[in-house]
């Protein structure tokens, strides 16, 4: 410690602290104790400012310093009827939400730091229940009945060396009601995303005691999994290691939390102020959508194919996004636009993604074929954890994008354990709730979900279902708002200037590279590797808009997207009498994403309503998506061509087919109908022969039909 002052001194001083500055507050701990409140929170720049001194020494002897901090605050002035010290006594809890501590990460923690407050960044990756911890044990001699009080530590119980008051090794039992208990928690405490080395990154355990295992939601802390995270805690090491038969010089690091400071500004790296004057000149413009989409990825040409110039001016909707209307008590309107893209291999989706993903301000990024364990939601998980076998709760991506942006490649390998989770996860609250081993939470998921994937077949065919060409349920792809498919179809002009714009990016990348490595090389005047906003500059434009900029829909507006919505409707003339039993065309979700699309618009040109222009920008995407729905074997639009993966035509047809096998197959023993003469008869009938094959796949893959003998199928 830099002082030598007595204790007696550093109690008055605490105390002096206390009324300077936390009077009211210890007022509220004292109404609340102890059922709603256990701690004094104190922030360390107010200590500093009091008594720089006290300030430094609580971070180079936290506990001794805690507990001048917690006496003075069970002497504290207060009405009679109110004790702080009974029990267990209030808490005192430094925090630091002013940012004042010199944070470090996880990776930098070591053996200097052992006994020290620090603050330390990080992801609560997973999080246990909440369990009963053995704080001080009294050990009750079997001989002399002496009771022995031993503090313990995490890992194992510690008992007596000797009595008390027979000064004899025991035997001892535990005297379960005189001990110390408090709640515990532990957390799995993990490096952030774009720290990390590795792809899981270091981590660390953090011990969460009393009332801060309450902490941070409804549920606790468990309700702040997969969040990012300031946690102040004293550094420990496992002592069990160091003693014994099997003692080691070597032991783990821990750490004891004291608080934790959740990340609100999730945009803290984006110096807005410093792109300002830039992007409000490129938001003026009228084109200023264009100029987006054309400086996402410029290293892809979009110009010329219709299908990725929908796709680039789909994603600077989905960067800048709708915003979530939701006014106590009078219902909710989701603001997060989820965009799915469904293409052949070489079209850029990747390069797409990644490009998207260094924009986004707050991103997460996932492939598909590494969420198979935890999928999109969350999962208890078990597992050896700091020495002990524990249920966990381990968020999925959704929850850990919450906020931001997400993205998922390769898609059609996501698998999730409930539909249910899905739909509560992207839609209305989005919110994940669990109820898993004992670990209740509430996960928010607000985010806006970019999905990409390949076709099952390798290639893409536009003339079946979306959703049989993914191995994904449909009610993922029933909330995409946005849902466009790209095509490899070779074409000469195309892949001439396709040609064109990969070499001279290449030579111009390269033509950099020599130079930036001392070469003498002459540079090309006309770039092609950058957009006309570069990224930083781009960036900031988004983060800006999602956090201030809210237009309202114009009534030119509202009505240019009324118009579009009921022309839809329509498309498969709905609105007639005869309309007889004719496929949806499209449903309410369909003017959702279109308000949703035309805000995104709106935010781009940082305007604070919606105007025409921008309800039709989103109505000519709209009608892409609508498009999709289109079912070449009826020549009907069918919204559940994609939203169910079962388009009406289908439906009809499956059914047609199977009353057709059960008609012709013998009711009377186990004999199967002939294949050859079924598919023959079902031609009769004007079902599409080729169709009906895939429906017999499709029905013997999920066991709904067998086969009693070589070309023979029978209705299970």
């Amino acid at each position: 410690m830099s002082t030598a002052e007595p204790k007696q001194n550093l109690t008055e001083q605490f105390l002096q602290f206390y009324r300077d500055y936390y009077r009211e507050e210890i007022g509220t701990l004292a109404q609340l104790w102890p059922q709603e409140q256990r701690s004094l929170y104190i922030e360390y720049s107010d200590l500093f400012r009091f008594e720089r001194d006290i300030a430094e020494d609580y971070l180079d002897d936290p506990d001794q310093m805690q507990q001048y901090a917690e006496e003075a605050l069970h002497l504290f002035d207060l009405p009679a009827d109110v004790d702080l010290s009974s029990g267990s006594g209030a808490n005192v809890r430094l925090t630091d939400r002013e940012g004042m501590l010199d944070t470090i990460s996880i990776a930098d923690l070591g053996s200097d730091h052992i006994g020290e407050f620090v603050a330390i960044t990080g992801q609560i990756e997973k999080v246990t229940k909440v369990t009963p911890d053995l704080e001080r044990a009294h050990w009750v001699c079997q001989r002399c009945m002496t009771a022995t009080p031993i503090d313990q530590g995490h890992t194992s119980v510690q008992e007596p060396h000797e009595c008390a008051g027979c000064e004899r090794q025991g035997p001892f039992e535990l005297d379960v009601d005189q001990s110390d208990w408090s709640d515990r928690r532990k957390l799995k405490f993990g490096e952030l995303p774009a720290e990390r080395t590795t792809s899981r990154g270091q981590h660390r355990t953090v011990y969460v005691a009393g009332d801060l295992c309450h902490y941070g939601g409804e549920n606790g802390l468990a309700d702040r999994a997969g969040e990012q995270a300031t946690i102040l805690a004293t550094v420990n090491v496992d002592t069990d290691s160091l003693t014994g038969q099997n003692a080691t010089t070597e032991s783990d690091i821990w750490l004891d939390a004291h608080s934790v400071v959740f990340e609100d500004d999730d945009l803290h790296d984006v110096d807005i102020d410093a792109h300002r004057e830039e992007f409000e000149s490129f938001a003026a413009e009228d084109n200023a959508p264009d100029l987006c989409a054309r400086s996402i990825a410029p290293e892809l040409l979009a110009e010329g194919d219709d299908e990725m110039e929908a796709v680039m001016d789909a994603s600077v909707a989905w960067l800048f996004n709708g915003y979530r209307v939701d006014p106590e008590g009078k219902g909710t309107f989701r603001g997060d636009l989820h965009f799915a893209l469904i293409g052949d291999p070489g079209k850029g989706k990747s390069t797409l993604l990644a490009a998207l993903n260094d924009i986004a301000p707050k991103s997460v990024f996932r492939s598909g074929t590494g969420l198979s364990k935890v999928g999109l939601t969350a999962a208890a998980v078990q597992e050896e954890f700091a020495g002990t076998s524990e249920w966990t709760l381990e968020p999925g991506v959704l929850p850990r994008a919450n906020g931001g942006h997400c993205i998922i490649d390769e898609v059609d390998d996501v698998v999730d354990e409930k539909t249910k989770a899905i739909h509560d996860a992207l839609e209305g609250e989005q919110m994940v709730k669990v109820d898993k081993a004992g670990i209740e939470a509430d996960l928010p998921s607000r985010t806006a979900l970019f999905a990409s994937g390949n076709p099952t077949d390798g290639r893409f065919d536009r003339y079946e279902p979306i959703a049989e060409q993914i191995d994904l349920d449909p009610a993922l792809i029933s909330r995409m708002d946005i849902l466009l498919s790209v095509q490899d179809i070779p074409d000469p002009d195309h892949d001439a200037d396709v040609a064109d714009h990969m070499l001279d990016t290449f030579d111009e990348l390269s033509r950099a590279e020599i130079a930036e490595r001392g070469g003498q090389v002459e540079q090309v005047e006309e770039s092609t590797a950058e957009g006309p906003v570069p990224k930083e500059v781009l960036r900031a434009w988004v983060a800006y808009a999602r956090e201030n900029v809210f237009p309202v829909l114009t009534q030119p507006a509202k009505e240019k997207l009324k118009e579009f919505y009921v022309e839809v409707r329509d498309l498969n003339g709905g609105h007639s009498e005869d309309d007889g039993d004719d496929p949806i065309p499209a449903t309410p979700r369909t003017l959702e994403a279109g308000i949703r699309l035309a805000v995104a618009f709106a935010r781009v040109g940082l305007s604070e309503t919606v105007e025409v222009e921008h309800a039709e920008r989103a109505i000519d995407l709209s009608r892409q998506v609508v498009g999709m729905n289109y079912d070449p074997e009826s020549g009907k639009f069918d919204a559940g061509r994609v939203d169910t993966g079962k388009p009406k035509s289908q439906e009809n047809r499956r059914k047609a087919l199977k009353a057709l096998i059960k008609d012709l197959q013998p009711d009377d023993s186990a004999d199967g109908v002939d294949t050859g003469d079924l598919l023959d008869k079902a031609e009769e009938q004007g079902l599409n022969r080729e169709k009906c094959e895939k429906d017999l796949d499709y029905w013997d893959k999920r066991g709904e039909i067998y086969h009693p003998s070589m070309g023979e199928v029978r209705w299970s």
